[in-house]
């Protein structure tokens, strides 16, 4: 099923993804399957259309993420930075490898800044208990508990405006209604359709390159959650 969290606006990136991925990563797969594929990317293009022209003529096609405007601070950069700095003045304490461990629940940095906003901010809880607990080997643990303190704070905010967007963006027209509920019926039964593909060939972990929304960190053009720079983004898949 598709998270019902997907925006009105959102439904735009991760449809039209989709179906590239599908012609892209599935389509070829088995070949047995290449009609029913070619058939479901059909009708999920016809589904986003139908979406499009209903947001056009409600007058809603205006981008709402988490980019920020060019020139402006950014909480998910700087939370990422901040944690990136912790991490490293830990490292250089007396048993600063231990104490790193505890900061990030035993994953590894590249994998922790990478989170969605909602997961960073999550993360940087940690980061903070870690902090108080390490207390003792850390004598600037009090700046620090600020600074990740305000980060959290910073990033917490923005997940609450973005997520209060999404709830009144989806407060629309009957005619968004209508292809909000076709959209979400065949963009569910295209994952299932894919998944059965994938199954029969053991390759499931392809399944969130296909479905954006499945994805720890997004690649579809126009849905942010903290964008990574671009070479910092996964590869697809070869």
């Amino acid at each position: 099923m598709a998270d019902d969290y997907i925006s009105n606006l959102e439904t735009l990136s991760y449809g039209p993804f989709a179906v590239d991925q599908i012609q892209a990563l599935v389509v070829g797969l088995d070949p047995a399957f290449n009609d029913t594929l070619s058939l479901a990317t059909t009708r999920l293009a016809d589904a986003n259309e139908a979406m499009r022209a209903a947001l056009t003529k409600a007058g809603q096609i205006t981008v709402v993420t988490y980019k920020t405007a060019e020139g402006a601070p950014d909480p998910i950069a700087h939370a990422r930075a901040e944690l990136r700095r912790c991490v490293s003045y830990a490292d250089s304490r007396a048993g600063g490898a231990a104490i790193v461990k505890d900061i990030l629940a035993g994953e590894a940095l590249s994998t922790v800044v990478r989170r969605r906003p909602a997961k960073l901010a999550g993360a940087l809880g940690h980061a903070l208990d870690a902090i108080a607990k390490h207390a003792s080997a850390l004598p600037e643990h009090a700046q620090w508990t600020a600074s990740l303190s305000a980060a959290k704070s910073a990033i917490d905010s923005l997940n609450t405006s973005v997520r209060l967007s999404r709830t009144e963006r989806r407060e629309a027209t009957p005619e968004i209604a209508a292809a909000r509920a076709t959209w979400f019926k065949v963009y569910g039964a295209s994952k299932l359709i894919v998944e059965a593909v994938l199954r029969y060939q053991d390759r499931t972990a392809l399944l969130s390159e296909v479905f954006d929304d499945l994805a720890e960190v997004h690649r579809a053009a126009g849905v942010s959650d903290g964008d990574l720079p671009a070479e910092a983004a996964p590869a697809k898949p070869t």
